[in-house]
Order: C-alpha cells, then sequence, then structure tokens
C-alpha cells in the first residue's frame, strides 16, 4: 500500500470521524449518487473530494438509505475478513490507535476489492466500521455480528 494512499485516506477519515452513523450513512449515499453526476467518476477515485450533494433533489432520507443499502452488503465481507481471528493480517490491520488510522488502515487494505468500490465509498464505510470497533472493541463487535446473522439449518 503506498504511503500516500494511506495518508489521503487518513486525512479523509480525520474530516468524517467526528460525524455520528446517520450522517456517515447519508455522506455514503451522497457519495455513491455523486458517481452518476458531471465529473463523478473522477471525484469517486479519490478518498476525499468536492462531491456533489443531491439531498436538495433527492432528499437527505433517500441519501441515507442508499448508503445503508450499500454498507449493509458491504459489511458482510468486511466482518468476515475481520473476525476471523486466523487472519494473519488481521492484527496488522487493527494496530491502528485513533479512528482515522484505522479506517485508513481498512480502506487501503483492498478488503473491498470483491466490490470493485471506489476509495470514495471505501473510507466512508471503513469509518463507520472503525467507530464501531473503538468504541466496542473488535471482539465484541464480531459476537454481536456473528449473532445476528441467519443461522445455518
Amino acid at each position: 500500500m503506498p504511503s500516500n494512499d494511506y495518508q489521503a485516506a487518513e486525512q479523509a477519515a480525520q474530516k468524517l470521524s467526528g460525524k455520528d452513523e446517520f450522517t456517515l450513512l447519508r455522506e455514503l449515499g451522497m457519495r455513491i449518487e455523486d458517481a452518476k453526476q458531471p465529473g463523478g467518476e473522477e471525484r469517486r477515485v479519490r478518498f476525499d473530494a468536492d462531491f456533489v450533494d443531491a439531498s436538495a433533489e433527492q432528499g437527505s432520507e433517500f441519501l441515507e438509505q442508499v448508503g445503508r443499502k450499500w454498507y449493509q452488503n458491504a459489511q458482510n465481507e468486511l466482518m468476515k475478513f475481520l473476525c476471523d481471528k486466523k487472519n494473519a493480517d488481521r492484527d496488522k490491520l487493527m494496530s491502528g490507535k485513533t479512528v482515522p488510522q484505522l479506517a485508513a488502515s481498512l480502506a487501503t487494505a483492498g478488503l473491498l476489492a470483491a466490490f470493485a468500490a471506489p476509495p470514495a465509498w471505501i473510507i466512508v464505510a471503513t469509518t463507520i466500521l472503525a467507530q464501531k470497533i473503538t468504541s466496542t472493541g473488535i471482539d465484541a463487535l464480531c459476537q454481536v455480528y456473528a449473532e445476528h446473522q441467519p443461522k445455518a439449518h
């Protein structure tokens, strides 16, 4: 991971880390919808940019729902990786001390490569996850996540 990617991710996460989950989900929805706007393809490949806020036309609730849906889908991939204690990279990624450091580590690790998710979306998703990890701890978060998964019959 190039250090400039990490630094850009950490700076973006720093700006995002003070926001609550609802605001972050709305931010994620805004960035997803921004990709449809002129110049959106260029902005989506950066962790931070002047994203177009379409909430006046689409509504904040719509943007929050878009962000929530995408995050829920991505969360399964992230949690599978982070909750696997046998994964050698887990401890290295979890070594961040602050929300921005942890979010940047997760964002630049390529965990969401299967989603082909651009950096603009990933940094918001990993900031949400980093806030949860730093408030509850990874083991508690994994336990809660496992309890909410459908049981195999």
